[in-house]
């Protein structure tokens, strides 16, 4: 005896459709999402090499800037001008002058025989007043 079974059940075909169309979709916005991913990456990368390239082009003007100084070193102007700035050089006939300033501060100072304090104007100009319009 030979039974014929018949399904009874199962997914009919707009099921099947719509679950097709539900993967395919999916599929499709998985993709999308990736695709965006790796374009906002490039964006990324062409913003970061614009930045590289303006560095690098401030650099390369930088060092010609400092080429031409180097030059102008050898000169008989710029061994002058540097002579006189780091080594306090000069022509015969010329005179240096130092200034040397002293850091040793006190609280007072002497002129004469009037002491004036350093912290105390309004004394100051009493005592300049009783020495030296008084007299």
């Amino acid at each position: 005896m030979s039974q014929k079974y018949k399904v009874i059940g199962g997914l009919s075909r707009k099921a099947k459709f719509n679950t097709t169309i539900a993967i395919v979709l999916l599929f499709i916005i998985i993709i999308v999402f990736a695709s965006i991913n790796q374009v906002k990456q490039i964006v990324d990368k062409r913003k970061e090499i614009e930045e590289l390239e303006e560095k690098l082009t401030w650099q390369r003007s930088e060092n010609i800037r400092l080429l031409a100084d180097e030059k102008t070193l050898y000169l008989d102007e710029g061994i002058e001008i540097e002579a006189r700035k780091q080594f306090n050089m000069s022509y015969e006939g010329e005179e240096n002058i130092s200034v040397v300033i002293d850091d040793s501060h006190t609280d007072t100072t002497e002129t004469g025989d009037i002491e004036y304090s350093r912290n105390d104007l309004w004394g100051n100009i009493k005592l300049f007043y009783e020495q030296e319009i008084m007299d």
